[in-house]
């Protein structure tokens, strides 16, 4: 990997690497902090907004882990909860629809005063490209189909949600099968908007989270793709563009990860945001994280808490970053040595990790009351 950064990047990044004075100790209590009222679920904010991505399992909790985990969200200071609407799950045979499980999630949601986030995407195996037919991440054969399913979810939510995201990661193979696509995603996200904008105008439509890549393997590295973007003409059809500026094992300011690192990468592409006439869009950070664990790629307690604070004061410094949301709530399981179980802010047990006690203290320094 190149150690040779943008020097403004690293500069920038260097510098925010500040010690965190107020960070409570491993299993203190939260800071309870007043509630002035409604939790803004509008777009721009001059307040720091902290969200959560839990992940598609939070819609299999059981209710009362479902609501243990939204009240340790919301006492983080958590202002939104980002939530799949998987349309392969609502609409596995074309035109019957079972909401029984979004339903329950977002109405927990926003009885907990969060905004639920909605990601729309996952396609049914009838609307799939015949290329990856198997599989439920392959793009839509048809992007008015897509639209149409869009459409509806945001008919059905709109009085509960004001956030939507077109797609996950779809810069990458595993989200956008059989290969990444800049033009097959831009008329998704064109149809997918427009369609959104339709029933609910003053929503906050955002780009799917470029995933930490470089252009290789089918991959299509996120200021590329951006890039491409903004030649296609697409960037009409965005509110905020979205990045997951995962850097585990390694540190968002560690100069040997130059080539790929997505926290870096960000002021590339607000640049090319501000060439292309959007200075006043954001840049959304929709999942971020590391997982702690005995995996040789896994970080200790102390480096997941740091990596999460760099990119939180890199937003708390940068006007143009839109809300951060910590990947993920609490660990997915108890295996110590599989990485994905272990992303979160708190134990399978529910005991807090270093880094649920610097959200807390974070939010509650720097967040709206």
């Amino acid at each position: 990997m190149k150690a040779n950064a943008p020097l403004r990047v690293m500069a920038v990044l260097a510098a925010l690497v500040l010690p965190f004075a107020a960070t409570p100790a491993v299993g203190a209590a939260p800071v309870v902090r007043a509630q002035a009222g409604p939790v803004n679920c509008g777009g721009q904010s001059d307040a720091i907004r902290i969200g959560v991505s839990p992940g598609a399992s939070i819609g299999s909790l059981s209710p009362a882990d479902l609501d243990r985990e939204l009240t340790l969200a919301k006492a983080a200071g958590a202002f939104a909860v980002r939530l799949d609407i998987d349309w392969s799950a609502i609409e596995s045979t074309r035109g019957a629809f079972d909401w029984s499980r979004t339903d329950r999630v977002i109405d927990a949601v926003v009885a907990h005063g969060m905004c639920p986030h909605g990601i729309i995407a996952y396609t049914p195996r009838w609307a799939r490209v015949a290329a990856a037919v198997n599989d439920s991440h392959s793009r839509p054969a048809n992007p008015s189909t897509y639209a149409a399913f869009a459409k509806t979810v945001v008919q059905r939510y709109q009085n509960r949600i004001k956030i939507w995201e077109v797609w996950n990661e779809p810069n990458i193979v595993t989200f956008f099968k059989p290969v990444p696509d800049v033009t097959a995603y831009s008329a998704l996200l064109r149809a997918a908007y427009t369609a959104i904008k339709q029933v609910q105008p003053g929503s906050t439509v955002l780009v799917g989270g470029m995933a930490p890549a470089e252009d290789t393997n089918g991959n299509i590295a996120g200021t590329s793709f951006l890039s491409k973007m903004y030649a296609q003409g697409s960037n009409k059809y965005f509110d905020a563009f979205n990045v997951h500026p995962y850097t585990w094992p390694f540190l968002p300011n560690d100069p040997s990860t130059a080539s790929w690192n997505t926290a870096m990468k960000m002021w590339s592409m607000r640049d090319t945001m501000v060439a292309g006439g959007d200075s006043g869009k954001q840049i959304w950070i929709t999942e971020f994280g590391a997982p702690t664990g005995t995996n040789p790629n896994s970080v200790s307690e102390q480096v997941q808490s740091d990596s999460i604070g760099i990119v939180l004061d890199a937003v708390l410094g940068n006007d143009w970053l839109g809300p951060a949301y910590v990947y993920s709530l609490r660990d997915a399981g108890s295996d110590t040595a599989d990485t994905e179980q272990n992303f979160g802010l708190v134990r399978r047990d529910w005991t807090p990790k270093i880094a649920y006690g610097r959200v807390d203290a974070y939010a509650a320094e720097h967040s709206a009351p």
